[in-house]
């Protein structure tokens, strides 16, 4: 297998990716106080065994995983690593990040359904809330994403890594 060829990146370039570098670190304590939040859904008592809580919190850990994801590859991308095949890895974790949120928001309503214990909602709403804001956050970050690619090239990223995970049509 042939070794993928270093990039190299300008001033402007590293400027630019430690600009997307920082809005992850905000984005860290949203995910943290996030993942908290749903924990403690997870072991409360009228939740705990709800319909789709198992699939709740594995969608919630993997916007976690996407955004760690995303940030060991940035963080790789300051280093004589940073290639093509690094750049594919950036954009698919953290379409993954923006995928399993839009997972998790549905999913957290189905866990609602069953849960009517004022703690509990008032949890539920906590989380909700949470949501927006990382949804808000993967906004920002995109947009860092378009500042350090291009918004061409990280559209084109994007639909290259999409197709790379996509099974083909049978038929």
């Amino acid at each position: 297998m042939p070794s993928s060829q270093s990039m190299i990146m300008n001033a402007d370039e590293q400027d630019r990716l430690m600009e997307w570098w920082n809005k992850t670190e905000e984005a860290k304590i949203v995910v943290q106080r996030l993942m908290s939040l749903i924990t403690e859904l997870r072991v409360h008592p009228e939740s705990s065994h709800a319909d789709g809580m198992v699939l709740f919190y594995r969608a919630a850990s993997e916007i976690s995983y996407g955004y760690a994801g995303m940030r060991g590859c940035i963080r790789r991308s300051f280093t004589s690593e940073y290639s093509e095949p690094l750049r594919k890895n950036i954009v698919m974790c953290h379409s993954f990040a923006h995928k399993y949120s839009v997972d998790a928001k549905i999913l957290l309503e189905r866990v609602a359904k069953h849960v009517t214990e004022p703690n509990g909602l008032q949890l539920i709403n906590r989380i909700r809330d949470a949501l927006m804001e990382n949804d808000a956050m993967l906004n920002e970050i995109a947009k860092k994403a378009n500042a350090f690619f291009g918004k061409e090239t990280f559209q084109s990223i994007q639909t290259k890594v999409n197709q790379s995970i996509t099974l083909p049509s049978i038929g």
